[in-house]
């Protein structure tokens, strides 16, 4: 089992020039897809497992597609009889293009419609929450999915937010593997390993009575430092902390 991960820019303002994991802030536009835009989950019956509106549930399943594609190059699309999506190369990576230039409002919903596409939120199994730890100044609660890639997909990193793209064994970093990673990442990729294969995470996952938030705690030195990052049942974060 492998897993598509991210460089983060050097100058982020977060997590800078850390491996990630493609994903993003839920955008407006994901709450509203057009009707035959999207297939896949019914958001009315997965709201009480997400502790969210109906609406807030298809939001993050549609937010978690779009950064897939936004991200990584990666559409998990089809077109609307259900072949796989075929778009022409320049058009795909305008629309990436549009989708990371913050200073222009990107025509997601018309570039699905002009070319017949059908996000395919089904293939998005939720499997952790994440929430910041309280110390920090920058508060996120976050959902984790887990989708397993086309085998025709070509990912590629955005030259924007991003520096790099690169297939990671999680088996790697249980062993050790000295990839800068924050916590959260960390973790989760510990996770996976325990798992083996592709199969065996997404039925787990999927096979969750409920996913509850985790939230490290972090410990603060005398100066006002932070020195440790951890779970309260395990050990603490061995990397270099990011604030």
């Amino acid at each position: 089992m492998q897993v598509l991960m991210l460089r983060r820019h050097a100058r982020s303002g977060f997590a800078a020039s850390a491996w990630v994991f493609p994903g993003g802030v839920v955008d407006a536009g994901d709450a509203t897809l057009p009707e035959g835009t999207w297939t896949g989950i019914d958001p009315d019956a997965l709201a009480d497992r997400f502790g969210l509106s109906p609406t807030a549930t298809l939001a993050m399943h549609a937010a978690a597609v779009r950064e897939t594609f936004e991200e990584a190059g990666v559409l998990l699309a089809t077109h609307t009889d259900g072949s796989p999506a075929d778009v022409p190369a320049d058009e795909l990576a305008a629309m990436r293009d549009a989708l990371n230039d913050r200073t222009v409002e990107a025509d997601w919903h018309g570039f699905l419609q002009r070319h017949g596409l059908v996000l395919d939120l089904s293939v998005m199994t939720y499997w952790l929450r994440w929430v910041t730890p309280i110390q920090e100044p920058k508060r996120y609660d976050t959902c984790f999915f887990l989708a397993p890639v086309p085998a025709d997909a070509e990912p590629a990193h955005d030259a924007v937010e991003t520096t790099e793209c690169r297939w990671v064994a999680p088996a790697d970093v249980a062993a050790g593997d000295e990839l800068p990673v924050i916590f959260p990442t960390w973790k989760t990729l510990i996770w996976m390993a325990e798992h083996g294969t592709v199969e065996a995470l997404l039925a787990a996952a999927a096979g969750q009575a409920t996913v509850g938030p985790i939230q490290p705690h972090i410990e603060i030195d005398g100066n006002g430092s932070y020195s440790a990052i951890f779970l309260p049942e395990d050990d603490e974060y061995p990397h270099e902390l990011y604030a």
